[in-house]
């Protein structure tokens, strides 16, 4: 019961954090005022100016921050408010849902702490940061691995959500590979470093998260349990990710008259996919 009681403060915690963050970044936005600025390596970088939190970000980072909020806002909160409720009922569906909403404030909040330009938000950034990296680890810690596979459905897509695990594991370092050797052969930063000092990103994408993927998708094809927890968790990581970008992009695109329509629809097909596995996974959990 304490456990619980603890799980669900932290869970409130994060939902009145997240709500405060995602509504300061979306309100106190001014449309930037967009300018050149030249980074100590050379580049010349458009920054996003302005007087809003993001204003000493990159065009495309402060776009992509605000299609995190927009995603926060529609999106995580809502299921945010369900998980809660059927992790109170004590449904295995709550408590999985409840764990993937930690594991996605922990995975993007740190990349905001980390990578974006210092700004008002940071120690609310940090608390979510917190709420999730503890959240996920207190629920973890209460998942009954032994009967786990009990609660799945006899039709749970064991294999497919395995190969897709196994697919992001092998694109993700592809993706962030390709321009970092690329740097190295040139002797040129990579383009997307822009005004920032390291690829915190690509960092977390090839350290951490393809591992994760890769070992999620090999221990799911197994039936081992851990293969289903974290699927599970990196499905809906995924699915909210490319939610975000989808939004992102098409900010970019419509009303900031940058990237194009190509790089939206790519998105959106992604986010798409990325939902329709999260979704699966969800549905084939014992209510």
């Amino acid at each position: 019961m304490q456990k619980k009681t603890t799980i669900s403060i932290l869970a409130l915690a994060g939902m009145l954090l997240a709500l405060a963050a995602s509504l300061a970044g979306i309100f106190l936005d001014d449309g930037g005022s967009p300018y050149i600025f030249t980074s100590l390596r050379g580049q010349s970088v458009e920054i996003y100016g302005g007087r809003g939190l993001y204003q000493y970000d990159s065009i495309i980072k402060a776009v992509t921050f605000l299609g995190f909020n927009w995603a926060t806002l529609v999106v995580i909160l809502p299921v945010f408010v369900l998980a809660i409720i059927l992790y109170r009922r004590g449904q295995p569906r709550g408590q999985l849902l409840l764990g993937a909403i930690f594991s996605y404030f922990a995975y993007n909040y740190l990349i905001g702490v980390m990578g974006n330009a210092y700004n008002g938000l940071f120690l609310v950034w940090t608390g979510l940061f917190s709420a999730g990296l503890f959240g996920l680890a207190l629920v973890l810690a209460d998942i009954d691995l032994a009967v786990l596979p009990e609660k799945l459905k006899p039709n749970f897509p064991r294999k497919s959500l395995a190969v897709y695990a196994l697919i992001l594991g092998i694109f993700l370092p592809v993706l962030y590979l390709a321009e970092i050797i690329s740097a190295y052969t040139t002797a040129k930063p990579p383009a997307t470093l822009e005004i920032y000092t390291t690829l915190e990103l690509a960092a977390l994408e090839i350290g951490l998260m393809t591992p994760l993927h890769l070992v999620a998708g090999v221990l799911l094809w197994q039936r081992k349990a851990w293969g289903y927890i974290l699927v599970w968790l990196l499905a809906f990581v995924a699915c909210m990710t490319f939610i975000s970008l989808s939004i992102a992009y098409g900010l970019l695109y419509f009303s900031v008259q940058a990237g194009s329509l190509v790089d939206v629809i790519r998105f959106i097909v992604f986010a798409s996919i990325a939902s329709g596995f999260s979704l699966a996974a969800f549905k084939h959990v014992q209510a």
